[in-house]
């Protein structure tokens, strides 16, 4: 299937499956096509947190009305049934709680979490019809600890529970700098698997090709920076540091490559330590930028967003490499740093990646409840999250994005920081106001004709005149015109 990227992007295509593909009495026939990558990495992504695949799907037409190109699954994977198999998502006492689908026990498709197997592949098939692309989260680098419910299966097949792990899995890190550790010792409580071990890349390859086969578009890499690249350390247990070359298909293993490689978005969880070597995983996939991230909750925290300060990611893979995010599950739900930033903070920081030239961005889907809160408690595993997604300003400035490919970006501020505009060639602009006592006045020089425009998300009223947009913003409002 092949189209022009404008022509696909304006539709908001791809799509996503799930399951063995081998059609049985038990299954539905999944789906089995994968879009360019491109078209994932110039829309936008909703990260459907903890929702179910039945919920996904009766959401598709949200989704899609309000501009995402994709959404991102919580891993679909055999998982941890903690506390009874409860479906809260976290809390004092609570059951079920949201990471222990981060917990893998084999990699076989659907969980007690999400759904079936047929449930996914519905799901995948809804997607389809409305052009939506489906990102699966992957997390090859850890099982579960407790591993007396990793299914015999599994261990079976890479060779044994001794061959699982690398030889110091179960030793926790107690440096990211050395890459040793980083890359073969336990990260918290999750024991290290060796990644490296042949019977386990065929094994997860198998899982990985099953899913592409039924329609996934890409994945996500959770705990990235924690799989070695090819020149780092080598564990005991290792012969060659080669998973990124295989899992980005580069190279076979048992003769099996990665299908579709080259029209898969795939992109790693690389957090920034100042050791993270994001310039060497670039080379594979992309990375998120994690350093802005975090360097924006600050600025839109603190009502200021400056054009030169925020143009450079301060990312090594390269700005075509970069995923962003205002927030992310583990900024919100690990270390509940970004948990206080209110509905217009985010609103306003996303409107700024999103309209950006370069980026992936992602939008974190919290869960229902008070604004500026960590878990408010009104909604269970399964859920959708709540509606900030739909907000008119988030969806105005994702069709925005997709009107704006190709469009070389300008970040201008006005008379001070908490003013920024973000220009996109000759054809458009976002202006957002964060100042949340005053209204401003815009004034700034476009490359559109005279007239009128009314802006997409409130309908706010802007003029153009030889080449000078004027017109009055708001107090924290985000407005988008082209």
């Amino acid at each position: 299937m092949k189209k022009s990227l404008a022509s696909v992007l304006s539709v908001m295509l791809v799509m996503f499956c799930f399951g063995s593909c081998a059609k049985t009495k038990e299954s539905a026939e999944p789906v089995a096509t994968v879009i360019s990558k491109e078209n994932t990495k110039n829309g936008t992504i909703l990260h459907c947190w903890c929702w179910s695949f039945k919920t996904i799907e009766a959401s598709m037409d949200k989704i899609a009305a309000s501009g995402f190109t994709a959404i991102q699954t919580s891993p679909i994977n055999t998982c941890l049934v903690g506390d009874n198999g409860g479906m809260e998502i976290f809390g004092k006492g609570a059951t079920g709680k949201w990471y222990y689908h981060y917990q893998p026990t084999d990699w076989k498709i659907g969980n007690y979490q999400l759904g079936t197997r047929d449930d996914f592949i519905s799901m995948c098939r809804k997607a389809d019809e409305y052009k939506i692309a489906v990102i699966v989260d992957v997390l090859p680098n850890h099982t579960t600890p407790d591993e007396n419910k990793v299914s015999k299966n599994f261990y079976d097949a890479v060779g044994g529970k001794e061959k699982m792990y690398h030889k110091n899995g179960h030793k926790g890190m107690l440096s990211s700098s050395d890459r040793l550790q980083c890359t073969t010792y336990s990260a918290g409580s999750l024991p290290d698997v060796n990644t490296e071990n042949p019977l386990f890349q065929k094994y997860f390859m198998a899982y990985m090709n099953n899913v592409i086969e039924c329609g996934a578009d890409g994945f996500r890499f959770d705990t990235a920076k924690h799989i070695g690249l090819p020149d780092d350390p080598k564990d005991e247990y290792a012969a060659q540091n080669n998973f990124w070359p295989v899992f980005t298909g580069k190279e076979a293993i048992d003769g099996i490559m990665l299908k579709d490689a080259d029209k898969l978005f795939l992109y790693g969880e690389v957090l920034q330590d100042g050791h993270s070597r994001e310039d060497a995983y670039g080379k594979y996939l992309s990375v998120v930028a994690s350093d802005y991230g975090k360097m924006l909750r600050s600025a839109v925290k603190g009502r200021k967003f400056s054009a030169k300060g925020l143009k450079d990611f301060r990312n090594k893979a390269g700005k075509d490499k970069v995923v962003t995010w205002v927030e992310s599950h583990d900024t919100y739900a690990n270390q509940g740093e970004s948990a206080k930033l209110t509905n217009f903070e985010i609103r306003a920081a996303w409107a700024f990646i999103a309209s950006r030239q370069y980026g992936t961005p992602l939008f974190f889907n919290r869960p229902q409840g008070a604004e500026a809160t960590q878990f408010p408690g009104a909604s269970k595993i399964g859920d959708m999250g709540n509606d900030e997604f739909m907000n008119c300003e988030v969806a105005a400035v994702n069709k925005f994005r997709i009107a704006m490919a190709g469009q070389n970006e300008e970040l201008i501020n006005g008379d001070d920081a908490s003013l920024i505009m973000i220009k996109r060639g000759g054809k458009g602009i976002v202006i957002i106001n964060l100042n949340g006592d005053a209204e401003c006045k815009i004034n700034a020089g476009i490359n559109l004709p005279d007239g009128t425009y009314k802006d997409k998300a409130h309908g706010l009223k802007f003029k153009v005149k030889d080449g000078v947009l004027t017109g009055t913003m708001p107090k924290e409002t985000v407005a988008v015109v082209y």
